[in-house]
């Protein structure tokens, strides 16, 4: 066939050549290739052809700058006997740029798989493997994994079916997930398995996916190390478990075996672990060859070393020859010890509570694993220790007195019922002893709660020393303490040890520059003879105080039955009291103070309750029970009303009368009490140079510039003040002369010695009582004056006013009406005196 025949019928593009490579011939597709007509391309020279029958790949540059890549392929041809070339060319150059884009395309995929941390396969849908990633590789090389089993060309499903042992019900799983996604009964499989490496414990998450349909099918099987999120799980769950025993508020000990417990899932190969924590024996785990002798001198060697840590708070690490195994080596070479960590824990205040150890047979580097493990434990053991400490404070601060550090009523109360078993075992007595201050409640008003509070912690503290192990002294409240005595043989060691509390008072306190002097009284009650019972012993031993109190300041009373009928007559009278006013039940009496000439120029009102149905009723009793319940701000704010008023009626011209009232301590220490006696005095319209109020002098003894600027207050009135009783408290000199006192009444227990064996004495005090105000400028009234000898010797010794039953018992106010008509009265006026 002719040449140009078979390129008009032939696709490819053909050029005839000669030996020397010139073209005689170029078919039309050759023209397209080249981009050149075929009078161009004929003559041209393409150059001297040398392979014949072989492919050979060329580029060719077309006139207007494009490249083509081209096959070609030379055959050997004779025309009319002359040798020619025919050179057959393709245009590939679509067909290699689609080539390079897929080898790309895999190399990416390669790329990017072998990026991947995850272990994958890829699986026909024979089972067979066809490609892994290097983290594939990389992991079988490091599990010891045969190569050919795991790797390319290997069936994967053959792998999974034929293992054996323990991971065989997860291989089995696995081979069944592919199974089911190669037959399309499923979409996907997942699951997550654990994995023993060497000695390590991995836990894994199996994710199978399927692409491709038909015999395209294939399976991606991806392995993701999940190690560090299961451990996080894990461990959230052990703390989950321990944080509950914490919240149960189970004890430490249950807390450290569940944390050991911990610890030996973590490290089941270690030798040793152990926790020393406060008051505890330490807690260990271990290998269970270790002998008992072994262990005991572990225990002894964790105790030691936890004192030591616990003073120098800083992590030990101990390897085999260090000098913290002195005296150990036999035993660390015979356990096979290679490592050991000793490691405090801190509380937030920065006290180490406790000491965690663990020994390894097998030197070892603190891993992340172990650090989160390791940090869990302190986390854990730190929150139990201060749930402990904050439960033990709690349970403290439940029983004992804030103040004091004595045990408050309730663990008095528990230690009482405790003694009380006891004793009914033993035929033993017991005693309970109630304590009250005397006159603290004036201590705390006139110098404060600081001191106060003061006093009452010393006042603990001398009374423990006298306090034996087996007895309870406890702070009831205020200024109350109880006492169980346990084991008494009689009641003559009760009143010992009362006595001795007593004697404790004797010295005095000193506190913020004060000079204090206390006393109390004290009531016993004794089991079984009082009571079988807590309550009742302390009823009755509350009983005895009281009467012991209300007949003899600082003294010691044993519980008598009459004592009961006494306790609910003064409950009784306390509710009386309380609606006295209102009934007009109280009244003012009047007692006349008289000068050396007989004269009434003054008058003390005297506050008298006579009840309907139990007649008069003594001031002695029912005045301190005012006080004690609050009572004496409105019954003595009526008081002075009332006298004011009444004093204010009988002044007559050129016979002015002075009226006197007692003041309370309540009454002073008010912080409206000076605008209280304005009022009082403007409504009365009586000249306040003739008001006196009359003081105590344990009044005086509070903080010095506030009472000196409450009675300059009061002077600036014009007011009288007078201190009462003088000559039984703390005045002093120094003191009074800076004071603005007027008068001074001298205590009726001095008036009453005069005339008896102790009449020297008295004479003396009182002479030395008046010489003493006089020569202050003051005035000087004796109270109590019941003889002519009294009497008599007063005048003669200068007291400026007598008051007494020698003159006259305190009258009703129409009786003293009578008394004031009577009595002599023209002569020097009250100011005058």
């Amino acid at each position: 066939m002719p040449l140009r025949a078979i390129g008009a019928q032939s696709g490819d593009a053909l050029l005839l050549l000669d030996a020397e490579g010139v073209v005689h011939f170029a078919s039309a597709p050759a023209e397209a290739l080249f981009g050149r007509s075929r009078d161009d391309l004929i003559g041209s020279t393409f150059g001297s052809p040398r392979v014949i029958n072989e492919a050979t790949n060329l580029e060719i540059i077309r006139p207007d700058g494009s490249v083509a890549l081209v096959a070609m392929r030379i055959q050997l041809l004779t025309i009319d006997g002359t040798p020619a070339f025919l050179a057959i060319l393709n245009d590939i150059t679509e067909r290699h740029r689609d080539e390079q884009l897929l080898i790309e395309s895999q190399q990416f995929l390669r790329s990017t798989l072998d990026a991947l941390s995850a272990h994958i396969a890829i699986i026909d849908d024979g089972g067979m493997i066809v490609a892994v990633n290097r983290a594939w590789q990389e992991f079988s090389r490091s599990a010891g994994h045969d190569p050919y089993r795991s790797g390319v060309g290997y069936n994967y499903l053959t792998v999974c079916d034929t293992v054996q042992g323990a991971d065989a019900p997860i291989a089995r799983a696995v081979a069944a997930g592919i199974r089911g996604l190669i037959a399309g009964t499923q979409a996907r499989y997942y699951l997550e398995y654990p994995c023993a490496v060497g000695k390590h414990q991995l836990w894994f998450a199996l994710r199978i996916t399927r692409f491709g349909e038909g015999e395209h099918t294939r399976v991606v099987v991806a392995h993701e190390d999940i190690s560090n999120r299961k451990q996080s799980e894990i461990l959230g769950n052990e703390r989950r478990q321990v944080l509950e025993l914490v919240a149960r508020s189970q004890k430490l000990d249950v807390v450290g075996q569940q944390i050991l417990a911990m610890i030996r899932k973590h490290y089941p190969d270690l030798i040793y672990a152990a926790l020393a924590l406060p008051e505890l024996p330490v807690q260990h785990i271990a290998r269970p060859d270790l002998s008992g002798d072994a262990l005991d001198r572990l225990d002894a060697w964790v105790h030691a070393r936890a004192g030591d840590r616990m003073r120098h708070g800083q992590v030990e690490h101990c390897s085999p020859g260090d000098s913290c195994w002195a005296g150990m080596g036999d035993l660390v070479a015979a356990i096979g010890l290679r490592d050991c960590w000793v490691a405090p824990v801190r509380a937030h205040t920065g006290r180490v509570g406790g000491v965690l150890v663990i020994a390894h047979g097998e030197p070892s580097h603190i891993g992340m694993e172990d650090s989160q493990v390791i940090e869990l434990v302190e986390q854990l053991l730190l929150i139990a220790l201060e749930q402990q400490e904050h439960t033990r404070q709690l349970a403290y601060q439940a029983k004992h007195d804030a103040l004091t550090g004595l045990p408050n009523r309730l663990l008095f109360e528990e230690n009482l019922r405790r003694a009380i078993d006891g004793a009914r075992h033993s035929d033993r007595m017991i005693a309970v002893l109630f304590i009250d201050l005397d006159r603290f409640k004036q201590i705390n008003d006139t110098l404060g709660h600081t001191v106060g509070d003061t006093l009452l912690v010393q006042l603990a503290r001398r009374f423990e020393s006298c306090v034996r192990g087996s007895d309870t002294l406890a702070r009831r409240g205020g200024d109350e303490f109880m006492l169980v005595l346990t084991d008494i043989v009689s009641p003559q060691q009760v009143a010992k040890v009362a006595h001795r509390l007593r004697e404790l008072l004797q010295p005095p306190f000193h506190i913020a520059g004060h000079e204090l002097f206390v006393s109390a009284s004290i009531g016993a009650s004794i089991f079984p003879t009082d009571g079988e019972d807590a309550d009742s012993l302390q009823r009755r031993a509350d009983a005895a105080m009281y009467r012991a109190k209300h007949t003899l300041s600082n003294s010691f009373q044993f519980f008598d039955p009459a004592i009961n009928q006494t306790a609910l007559e003064r409950l009784r009278l306390e509710n009386h009291l309380r609606r006295a006013l209102e009934r007009n039940e109280l009244d003012l009496y009047y007692q006349p103070k008289v000068n050396l000439d007989g004269q009434i120029v003054a008058v003390e009102a005297l506050l008298r309750w006579k009840h309907p149905d139990l007649g008069m009723i003594p001031p002695g009793r029912f005045v301190p029970m005012a006080e004690e319940i609050g009572l004496i701000i409105p019954i003595g704010a009526w008081c002075m009303e009332r006298a004011f008023r009444q004093v204010r009626s009988w002044q007559r011209p050129g016979r002015p009368i002075a009226v006197a009232l007692n003041v309370s301590i309540i009454q002073f220490s008010q912080p409206g009490f000076i605008e209280s006696l304005r009022a009082t005095l403007e409504e009365s319209d009586l000249d306040p140079s003739l008001c006196i109020l009359e003081l105590t002098e344990s009044m005086l003894i509070g903080d010095q510039s506030s009472v000196t600027q409450r009675l300059n207050d009061m002077r600036a009135l014009g007011l009288m003040l007078a201190i009462d009783d003088f000559g039984t408290g703390y005045s002093s000199l120094g003191y009074l002369r800076r004071l603005p006192i007027s008068i001074l009444k001298i205590d009726r227990t001095f008036v009453s010695d005069v005339g008896t064996a102790h009449d020297d004495s008295g004479r003396a005090i009182i002479n030395s009582i008046i010489n003493l105000a006089h020569h202050l400028g003051m005035h000087v009234v004796a109270e109590g004056v019941e003889t002519l000898t009294q009497r008599d010797f007063l005048r003669s010794v200068g007291c400026d006013l007598i008051q007494g039953y020698f003159y006259s018992e305190p009258l009703p106010p129409l009786l003293f009406e009578h008394l004031l008509r009577d009595a002599r009265l023209p002569g020097p006026s009250w100011k005058e005196v």
